[in-house]
């Protein structure tokens, strides 16, 4: 065992660092319930081009990431008042604060795009729009659960693994939301290019999913690096 693992996992394990331990665990169950719910909005993609049974399975999909969007806001309030109640120390509250936001916004991001998805289809019904939705769009919130799949195993091993391995596994996320960038760009370029096909509605709608699903990517990418300084404080 390396001596970043001891010295990390020691201190985590420490009574003194009850907070950073609790803290790891709910991040965790929060980040889980996001990768959750990437795969229900992905379910929900691919029902679009179901025209028979497409709007049940999309309302349910909605009414699911509404629940665990729910669940998620009672995680963070439980970090928060474990930050608030002076359970962490000063040297990383501040840290955890802007890494439990940014995991609020991932899921908070998720029930938006549900919702967007499912207007989407309810309202703007048409070949171009269902062309977009199970192309692009699906290709990027494919990405985006491979980004949170990455992110997801960073922090149930975080005693588990070396600083240098866990920073090659946040360039990996990096990585992937770049991909993103480079598939959101061209998917802008399509969606202007067949805006006379299109409807103002459609034309917004498309355009919100797509820096819907982009700002995922960027947040999921910042906790990674947000955790990699956070994790860096103890090897100080």
């Amino acid at each position: 065992m390396s001596r970043f693992i001891k010295d990390f996992w020691g201190k985590l394990l420490s009574p003194l660092y009850v907070g950073e331990r609790e803290f790891i665990t709910k991040l965790n169950n929060h980040l889980r319930l996001s990768n959750e719910a990437l795969s229900i909005l992905e379910g929900m993609i691919l029902s679009t081009a179901d025209n028979e049974n497409g709007k049940v399975r999309i309302s349910e999909g909605m009414r699911e990431i509404s629940a665990l969007e729910r669940e998620g806001d009672e995680i963070v309030r439980s970090i928060n008042n474990e930050i608030l109640r002076g359970a962490v120390p000063i040297t990383t509250a501040s840290v955890m604060d802007a890494i439990v936001n940014k995991a609020d916004d991932i899921l908070d991001g998720i029930h938006i795009l549900a919702r967007e998805i499912r207007r989407a289809y309810l309202l703007c019904n048409t070949e171009p729009v269902r062309r977009f939705l199970n192309e692009e769009l699906l290709e990027m919130i494919r990405i985006g659960m491979n980004a949170m799949g990455k992110l997801v195993d960073i922090v149930e091993n975080i005693g588990k693994r070396d600083l240098e391995d866990i920073r090659i596994a946040v360039l990996g996320i990096q990585k992937l939301e770049e991909e993103v960038d480079d598939i959101k760009d061209s998917a802008l370029d399509k969606l202007y290019a067949s805006a006379k096909e299109l409807t103002y509605v459609e034309f917004m709608s498309i355009m919100s999913i797509i820096f819907g699903i982009d700002d995922v990517l960027d947040s999921i990418k910042d906790i990674a690096y947000m955790l990699l300084t956070m994790l860096t404080t103890y090897t100080a």
